[in-house]
């Protein structure tokens, strides 16, 4: 079960059936000159899912014996390009070669565990030193990407005295695990604040739909490794993000990205009551008779006055 890496030419003539990694780039990092461009991490996301798949198709560790080495056609690379690739096909096989047209394969196995100390990161690898920017004025590195993550994003951030990273939030479709590996600071869970540091893992799974806010309020920095989970591999579940300070809810997700205000929200009670009827809401919670097709049109409950009124 081996894979060569060889980079596309004219001139190259391969037999049967290659992954062309070289025009799936084009198609999902055009512009990029074979580099990760860090402020394109969805489409990093995506390519990967992509090459993921391909060599799914070919390779896997059940089927050890039965595979044929995979030839994966290459763009030009910059070395962080090539290690995140490297990086992608090291799941699927323990041995992979570059091959050159002039010097056939290389010898040196360029397997790469799936390993990354997250106390020090970027740290030497090429490829997470372009997953790692300035996101919300703070230290953000995307490790996912290179982790072969599906279902996760996972990352890690740095906070400074007095900042945060993101709003007080919730999530109906993602779960969120924290992992504090500096520092010391406090994370707002629902109406409770909490002093955390070192160690400390913090939970807010779906279904209750708390929110959680981290504050480095402690005069130190705070160093958080945060780990998103989500329904699906490509992370397009719809998902509605509660922001409580800011009285919003954020419709997320593909033919949605709406905000609304959270005061729009009201109880089903009325709705189920009058499910037959036809009215229109409006955002006060209040209601007006509206023809429905197919429902007799709501009517207005009389008003109860007090008697001797």
């Amino acid at each position: 079960m081996m894979i060569y890496l060889v980079t596309a030419s004219k001139k190259l003539k391969v037999e049967g059936q290659p992954i062309r990694v070289d025009l799936a780039w084009d198609l999902f990092l055009p512009d990029s000159n074979g580099d990760l461009p860090e402020e394109k991490l969805q489409d990093i996301e995506m390519i990967k899912n992509w090459i993921w798949r391909q060599l799914g198709k070919k390779l896997g560790h059940f089927k050890n014996s039965m595979s044929d080495p995979v030839t994966v056609l290459l763009p030009e690379l910059t070395k962080a390009g090539l290690d995140f690739v490297v990086r992608t096909c090291s799941f699927w096989s323990d041995e992979i070669y570059f091959l050159s047209e002039s010097k056939g394969a290389v010898r040196n196995n360029l397997w790469t565990a799936p390993v990354v100390n997250v106390f020090n990161v970027p740290g030497n690898i090429e490829s997470l030193s372009k997953l790692t920017s300035v996101k919300h004025r703070e230290l953000h590195s995307m490790l996912s990407p290179i982790l072969g993550s599906g279902r996760s994003n996972i990352r890690t951030y740095v906070i400074s005295p007095g900042d945060t990273f993101a709003r007080y939030h919730s999530h109906t479709a993602r779960e969120e695990f924290y992992l504090i590996l500096e520092g010391r600071g406090s994370v707002r869970i629902g109406a409770h604040k909490v002093e955390v540091s070192r160690g400390d893992l913090i939970s807010k799974p779906t279904g209750p739909d708390i929110a959680t806010q981290f504050l480095a309020d402690l005069g130190e920095d705070l160093r958080v490794l945060d780990v998103e989970v989500w329904p699906d591999m490509d992370k397009r579940s719809k998902d509605l993000v509660h922001y409580p300070d800011h009285g919003e809810l954020d419709l997320f997700g593909e033919g949605w990205n709406l905000m609304i205000p959270d005061e729009a929200m009201h109880g089903v009670e009325d709705s189920m009551k009058n499910y037959e009827t036809g009215y229109v809401r409006l955002i006060d919670g209040s209601w007006k008779p509206k023809e429905v097709p197919g429902f007799h049109k709501r009517e207005k409950e009389p008003i109860k006055r007090k008697r001797g009124k």
